[in-house]
């Protein structure tokens, strides 16, 4: 090719690329929500995005590619979001507890309001158990950091003072995080029946009786 038409050819615009991928990402999260990973085809995706599917299997090689895309999407705004992960918890003056409480309410409100990206990650993580085992990696890594954010809340309250040094905030997380979760499945489950307030109230509570436990 000349010069001269090289320079004819029109230049791809980097930003124009990232929001048509992020729009393919999104389309997949609502797919996998809705129908899971194994039964959601990159017509589909590309369709929902608005392109073809050759479209997206050329911008991420394959769907297993769109799968990790959309579990590292997910896990980025969980460990990004300054709302679901303030970023200074040493220079909040609060209790770490009612930190912690604080967080509850924005996660199970945050289940409430993104319904679609929240079920997509539980329909994951079914698959992972059962039928797609491959992405077990993946999930196991999503676990980890929701794990590692109670556990920050724990710490710096161990360090305060403000809770018991025998608490063990390995254990303790993993009990927090099946209560969130059980809370947040009947939540997607049953939305019209389940009252968002006063579940996060009850599950505040419940979590500080963990902690009072030990």
């Amino acid at each position: 090719m000349s010069p001269a038409t090289a320079a004819l050819r029109p230049r791809k615009n980097p930003e124009r690329r990232q929001e048509s991928s992020q729009r393919m990402i999104e389309a997949a999260t609502e797919l996998f929500a809705e129908k899971g990973y194994q039964r959601t085809t990159l017509i589909e995706i590309g369709r929902r995005a608005g392109c073809t599917g050759t479209l997206v299997s050329n911008r991420f090689g394959s769907k297993d590619r769109v799968l990790r895309a959309v579990i590292a999407h997910i896990l980025n705004r969980f460990e990004t979001d300054e709302t679901l992960s303030p970023p200074s918890k040493e220079s909040d003056p609060r209790p770490a507890a009612a930190q912690l409480e604080t967080f509850v309410a924005t996660y199970l409100k945050d289940v409430a309001a993104r319904g679609s990206r929240i079920r997509a990650l539980y329909v994951l993580m079914g698959e992972g158990l059962g039928s797609l085992p491959e992405i077990g990696e993946e999930i196991a890594h999503v676990n980890q950091v929701f794990r590692g954010e109670i556990m920050s809340y724990l710490a710096l309250g161990m360090e305060r003072g403000e809770l018991p040094s025998s608490l063990d905030p390995a254990i303790l997380s993993a009990l927090i995080i099946g209560l969130l979760r059980g809370v947040a499945l009947q939540i997607l489950a049953e939305p019209e029946r389940m009252p968002l307030d006063a579940l996060i109230t009850a599950s505040q509570t419940s979590v500080q009786a963990m902690i009072r436990a030990g």
